[in-house]
């Protein structure tokens, strides 16, 4: 009974603690520490699926830190949003931890393997504490947690460009992280409260009275996690973090670590600010602006990369372009179909980038120009990376198709329908820089085109065809997860 009332602070504390635990483990017995991390993440995926089970009977769990209750006190909320992002976070996780057993010891140096789960599981447990937290300083706290986490994961190579990229991530992150302190310290400034609900209630007293400061704060907090959530032009550190990092710490940035900021971000806009301040600011048009101009620039530059994990980085930069569009466009389907997104994304992106990772364990080669019958060597990667470079594209049956019509409902549904030619046009894009890594793999014919198995380790292959099957559920069966988070979607627009 005592762990089901406090389940949210297990949760996160859980991993907070096997992080501690990790790095004493670096120094005696670093061997074991990717089986111990699947251990304690393997723990906070049962007690996700549980608080999934909870909400998903209609409760919004609350908890509040040392029986303290708002507004004096620390809040951990959890509702339908909250719920499936933690399920997504601890589960892609722990595949990638699983993939990581082999992955690892061939990317980074032997001495830091130990270190390197330790912030695997830092970083695991900041992000849920975002995804959970209620409190505004709390959230600043596990954000500059994740920051400190991810850069660690980044440098964990060791090599000159790996060390530069984690360096401008984190003086870029520091940037952020300042101009969201600074936020926060003007939310607290006219309301007197750090507690997300007491904010809303404050801020919709007292909008009139300050109009400037909101302005200020809201337009803060777009540039403070904005950076963080590499939203263009604010990506400038992503592409070299992601493409420089091991492959599971590229999974990791690209599918997860982004997504929690992304999340923050709805919720200051949409549960904190409101809809009519969201509006009334100019905010959402700015949004608009920014999202299109990612999911345009980003397919550009996507285009023209040689290194497929650079390649990869800047997919990404466009991808996050469609979550914003979807909440910039202010309704029902597009909040949707921006929350989907972020699901279906993090499937695609973590699929291939350990595709990537496998692809250079097996052959040592990272040109996309180099891959030629590719596909006979590796056909179990090489239909993975297929399956999930189509859901990017957008095409029926894939992930991807439902989230891009979601965004199109979304568009019709606000009077915009030309955004519908920008995600139409992006699809092509898209299509450009995937199809011919296809082509090339499968029908071209290669120095050797005898079809065999891949020669990778199975606790790799594992994590790659299940999120390629995640793909395809959420293709043909996305109705569950929508309707999951419909609840959500209405909480946005009240």
């Amino acid at each position: 009974m005592y762990l089901w009332e406090n389940m949210p602070f297990f949760l996160v504390i859980g991993s907070l603690i096997g992080a501690f635990i990790m790095a004493a483990f670096a120094r005696w017995k670093k061997e074991w520490c990717p089986y111990l991390t699947i251990i304690s993440i393997g723990f906070s995926f049962i007690l996700s699926c549980l608080l999934v089970w909870r909400v998903a009977g209609g409760e919004i769990i609350y908890y509040y830190a040392s029986g303290w209750s708002p507004p004096w006190g620390i809040e951990m909320m959890i509702d339908e949003l909250g719920a499936m992002m933690l399920l997504l976070l601890t589960g892609s996780f722990l595949l990638i931890v699983i993939y990581s057993i082999k992955s690892i010891p061939k990317e980074i140096p032997p001495s830091v393997s130990g270190w390197y789960y330790s912030c695997c599981l830092l970083t695991l447990s900041a992000m849920m504490g975002m995804v959970a937290t209620n409190d505004l300083f709390n959230l600043f706290v596990m954000v500059e947690v994740t920051g400190i986490g991810a850069c660690g994961l980044v440098a964990a190579k060791g090599e000159k460009l790996s060390t530069e990229a984690a360096l401008r991530y984190l003086l870029l992150s520091s940037i952020g992280a300042a101009f969201l302190l600074f936020a926060i310290g003007f939310i607290y400034q006219i309301t007197g409260n750090l507690n997300m609900a007491y904010v809303a209630a404050e801020l919709a007293r007292i909008k009139e009275q300050y109009p400037v400061i909101i302005w200020t704060a809201i337009s803060f907090i777009t540039v403070g996690l904005g950076v963080k959530a590499a939203l263009f032009p604010l990506h400038i550190w992503l592409p070299d973090a992601h493409s420089s990092a091991p492959s599971p710490s590229s999974a990791i940035l690209s599918g997860l670590v982004v997504k929690v900021y992304i999340v923050s971000i709805m919720r200051l806009y949409f549960l904190v600010f409101g809809l009519d301040i969201f509006t009334g600011t100019y905010m959402r048009y700015l949004i608009l602006i920014m999202a299109s101009l990612a999911i345009l620039m980003g397919s550009f530059f996507a285009f023209v990369q040689i290194n497929l994990k650079r390649r990869l980085a800047y997919s990404t930069v466009a991808q996050i372009g469609y979550i914003f569009l979807g909440f910039g466009l202010g309704t029902v389907w597009g909040i949707a179909a921006a929350m989907l997104h972020i699901i279906i994304h993090a499937f695609m992106k973590v699929c291939l980038f350990l595709s990537a990772g496998a692809i250079y364990y097996q052959t040592g080669k990272k040109k996309v120009t180099e891959f030629t019958g590719l596909g006979y060597l590796m056909p179990v990667t090489m239909v993975a990376f297929t399956i999930a470079s189509l859901s990017m594209i957008g095409i029926p049956l894939f992930g991807g198709f439902i989230s891009k019509y979601g965004l199109a409902l979304g568009s019709l549904e606000a009077g915009n329908p030309y955004f519908i030619a920008l995600i139409v046009l992006s699809g092509l894009l898209n299509a450009a820089y995937y199809l011919p890594i296809i082509w090339q793999s499968f029908f071209v014919s290669g120095a050797k085109s005898k079809l065999q198995m891949d020669a990778v380790p199975f606790s790799m292959l594992l994590p790659i065809v299940l999120t390629a099957a995640g793909i395809i559920y959420m293709g043909v069966f996305p109705g569950e997860v929508l309707s999951f988070l419909g609840k959500a979607v209405t909480r946005f627009l009240l």
